[in-house]
């Protein structure tokens, strides 16, 4: 969907700045049905891999059915029960709940509902400025949607780089979107099939009028009626309480991915697998490393970072230098026309180990795993500044931030 987006932008808005000729962007509209049914058919086409895969491994028995614990070893099934000496539990997150007076009363969407509407609303408020709500946010703002953020915390993206993250502010600002931050949604009105969220803002209330309200505020382990208390799974709040084995407090069973918080992303779980898949059935007794786990928000320009952040670093005591590097002076993204944006890397002072990075920028989710791969054994920013970049290419942003770091 947001590629979708990042199409119909392009043509509408630049056409002709690459030689195009005949786009009336008057008369140009989004058909979001058929976005909507590309994006199933895609979907669809990955599942049934999915689930063509497992059934054809004979060593794996598939149960398509809500389950729960009865004992420790004991799992309930809608028709049957089964019985396991070694369990993991994968159960990922959902929505966390509304604590928002008359929300629930007017309706809203979540990030799953949001990619199911046929019809683009007039207005969309998105309550939460993370990671769901800038790509939520650019997404319908760019099909034609008045889009408004309404974020808690004091900046959108609020656990990445200060730097990149005002950045990507702009450039939503720049796009139509109207972000708010320090700004909490109170409370959700409705009258007259009109909805009205309103905020906090600077002291005062302000209403914001809303065809549809998409509700970002945050996740929470999906463990409704897995009833994990007959199996002495202990929570630690909204998620599964494990050790740096995925271990739960239940010997015999381990947890993988969004339901242990943290890093709550799908390549993140698919790391945690065979950790745990090996643990529970070798013994093995490997720990996970989340030192170099890459996140990213897929806007456009995308912002993407790994390890520590420039203020993490600082206050996790180290001595650090810092090298930037902006898309505006690499060759490749200006015959792209993708200029927005900077590379930056975080070092070790001495050492000059890498310690993190962050890039807002032309295909930052990929730029970022040059950084990844470098941090993976510890290794220098040498690695990054001193290796042979194609010419030209995006990457070299990377490695001239490496260089002005070291």
């Amino acid at each position: 969907m947001l590629r979708s987006a990042e199409v119909f932008h392009l043509v509408q808005k630049r056409a002709g700045e690459f030689g195009v000729r005949g786009v009336d962007p008057e008369t140009l509209r989004f058909d979001l049905p058929a976005a909507m049914a590309r994006k199933d058919a895609i979907v669809q086409d990955i599942i049934r891999g999915i689930y063509t895969g497992l059934e054809k491994n004979s060593r794996i028995t598939f149960f398509n059915s809500q389950a729960r614990f009865v004992s420790a070893n004991e799992i309930q099934l809608e028709n049957e029960k089964i019985v396991a000496e070694k369990i993991i539990l994968a159960v990922g997150s959902r929505t966390a709940p509304v604590n928002i007076p008359g929300l629930e009363e007017a309706g809203y969407l979540s990030n799953r509902e949001a990619l199911l509407l046929q019809e683009i609303p007039a207005s969309l408020v998105i309550i939460g400025g993370g990671y769901i709500g800038v790509e939520f946010a650019q997404m319908y703002s760019r099909f034609g949607s008045k889009v408004t953020i309404l974020g808690r915390a004091p900046r959108l993206m609020k656990q990445e780089d200060p730097e990149l993250s005002q950045a990507l502010t702009k450039i939503l600002l720049a796009e139509g979107v109207q972000v708010y931050s320090n700004a909490p949604a109170t409370r959700v009105e409705t009258a007259e099939n009109q909805k009205l969220v309103v905020a906090r803002i600077n002291g005062e209330e302000r209403g914001f009028p809303a065809e549809q309200i998409l509700f970002a505020g945050g996740r929470i382990a999906r463990t409704d009626e897995l009833g994990l208390e007959q199996a002495g799974v202990e929570m630690g709040g909204a998620f599964i309480t494990v050790d740096e084995t995925l271990r739960t407090s239940a010997p015999h069973i381990w947890s993988i991915g969004d339901a242990n918080g943290g890093a709550m992303f799908t390549h993140r779980a698919t790391y945690d697998a065979p950790i745990a898949a090996l643990n529970a059935l070798k013994g093995l007794q490997k720990k996970v490393d989340y030192r170099v786990v890459p996140r990213a928000v897929f806007s456009e320009p995308a912002m993407a970072s790994v390890g520590l952040t420039e203020n993490e670093a600082r206050e996790a005591g180290y001595e650090i230098k810092v090298g930037k590097h902006l898309f505006a002076h690499n060759g490749r993204a200006k015959a792209i026309g993708e200029t927005e944006g900077l590379a930056k890397i975080i070092l070790e002072a001495g050492s000059n180990r890498i310690l993190g990075a962050g890039v807002l920028g032309p295909h930052a989710d990929i730029l970022i795993h040059e950084v990844a791969a470098a941090m993976y054994n510890r290794g220098s920013v040498e690695a990054l500044s001193k290796s042979i970049h194609i010419h030209p290419t995006l990457s070299e942003v990377i490695k001239s931030a490496a260089k002005a770091a070291g």
